[in-house]
């Protein structure tokens, strides 16, 4: 027994030995490769003449690319997220288009009044004494009133506006006017140095926010700012540019003169109203013209409790509001069909693109896995084991079998001749052969 342990003993120690002996044998080795790198990548000056860390090329292999599928996933929830916001933007649409229904009563109430009070009053020369109703003999300023959106990704919604500006900017600049600017929307504010800045203009800071959900205080400010502008005798006349809303697809910029109004037909006369319908799953907006608004029959026993100026300039006004509301009602549906058309597009086009990407994914994929199935191929011929006779086959119906066994036939039969058969030539070299065989050529010689 203690020969056993200390022949066990003895085994562990060896085998410990070499261990260690073993692993300082790798670390010198690894040091030593170290010691190589360095030396072949400092040049005889000492600069590097590779970098450290080079990039390490990796090969997929497997038959997807992941990178090809993350684009893929990426340009699907890009599709996803414009087709919401077009279905919001048609949700928004509706809004715009519940607001002019509600609107719409009390405007034509108070266009129906103002009207009946003007021809009740006509030819009394109350012009002169409503200041909203003068018109001046020549215009000198000019105000314009540029609406515009607050976001983008609405098309080229805002930029016809902010150019239908500028055009009509440029043409009073050659009359030798410098119009007045009151800016609604952060896009054209934005502009007013991005895209105007060649034209002459004064901006009289007076800004405001398109939300989303317009209010009387929104508006009953806007038209203060627009009164106060035309009332003070800065202006003239004060212009409208904004959008003309057509249908979904449609909307034109226009300009329309906001002061002065005129005593006589003072709705506009392309107005109408739309309704966003749905026909077969698509959306739909049907549109109705607005009849001319009739005069109010004021019967001629009434007695004014104030003066009809007083009456009317304090009715003008709110009939600016009502308008003032119905232009940025139409400039809000208009932005809204604007980003609906630009999300739809933007939602064809990643589907599109995504397309193209799963056929180039596919194709990829399936030449990854066509020369997989190649290599694989290949590999298992080359590992099969067998004779490998070289030499083009004996004939149509002969093989190596056959060969063989019709030579041992002839072989038996005696068809073989022992020796091999005299090669056809001349006579003479017939005769010399047989003279040597006979052992006379020799001494002829």
């Amino acid at each position: 027994q203690r020969q056993l342990l200390s022949l066990a003993m003895a085994l562990r120690r060896s085998i410990l030995g070499y261990g260690v002996l073993a692993l300082l044998a790798l670390v010198a080795l690894r040091r030593h490769v170290s010691q190589q790198e360095e030396a072949e990548d400092l040049s005889f000056v000492g600069s590097a003449t590779r970098p450290q860390h080079a990039r390490e090329v990796r090969v997929s292999r497997s038959g997807v690319d992941k990178a090809m599928k993350d684009r893929i996933n990426s340009v699907e929830k890009t599709g996803k997220l414009t087709d919401a916001m077009r279905l919001v933007a048609a949700a928004k649409v509706r809004r715009a288009q519940d607001g002019v229904k509600k609107s719409r009563p009390f405007s034509e109430e108070l266009t129906s009044m103002i009207k009946g009070i003007v021809k009740k009053l006509k030819g009394s020369g109350m012009e002169a004494e409503l200041p909203m109703l003068r018109v001046p003999e020549k215009v000198t300023d000019v105000g314009i009133l540029m609406v515009t959106s607050n976001r983008g990704l609405c098309g080229g919604y805002n930029a016809f506006i902010v150019k239908k500006a500028k055009a009509r900017i440029q043409a009073l600049n050659e009359q030798g006017i410098v119009p007045k600017l009151i800016v609604i929307g952060n896009k054209g504010k934005m502009a007013l140095t991005q895209r105007m800045y060649d034209v002459n203009f004064n901006y009289t800071g007076t800004f405001f926010d398109f939300p989303d959900t317009l209010k009387a205080n929104l508006v009953s400010n806007i038209g203060d700012a627009v009164r106060n502008l035309f009332l003070s005798g800065e202006v003239d006349k004060v212009e409208v540019v904004s959008a003309k809303f057509f249908n979904l697809v449609k909307n034109e910029p226009t300009i329309r003169t906001m002061l002065p109004l005129t005593p006589t037909g003072i709705e506009d006369p392309g107005d109408e109203t739309f309704t966003l319908t749905s026909e077969d799953g698509k959306l739909k907006v049907e549109k109705e013209k607005v009849k001319s608004t009739k005069a109010k029959e004021i019967e001629n026993d009434v007695i004014f409790d104030q003066t009809p100026d007083v009456i009317l300039n304090s009715m003008l006004p709110l009939y600016l509001n009502s308008q003032l509301l119905s232009i940025l009602f139409d400039s809000q549906a208009s932005e809204l069909s604007s980003r609906m058309t630009a999300m739809k597009a933007a939602t064809d086009n990643a589907k599109e693109v995504k397309k193209k990407l799963l056929r180039i994914f596919h194709k990829k994929r399936q030449a990854s896995i066509t020369a997989e199935i190649a290599e694989i191929s290949a590999g298992a011929l080359s590992m099969e084991d067998g004779d490998k006779s070289a030499g083009p086959p004996l004939g149509l119906f002969d093989n190596e079998e056959t060969a063989g066994e019709d030579f041992l036939k002839e072989l038996e039969s005696g068809d073989v001749p022992d020796s091999p058969p005299m090669p056809e030539g001349p006579e003479d070299r017939m005769e010399l052969f047989s003279l040597q065989k006979q052992g006379k050529y020799t001494e002829m010689m």
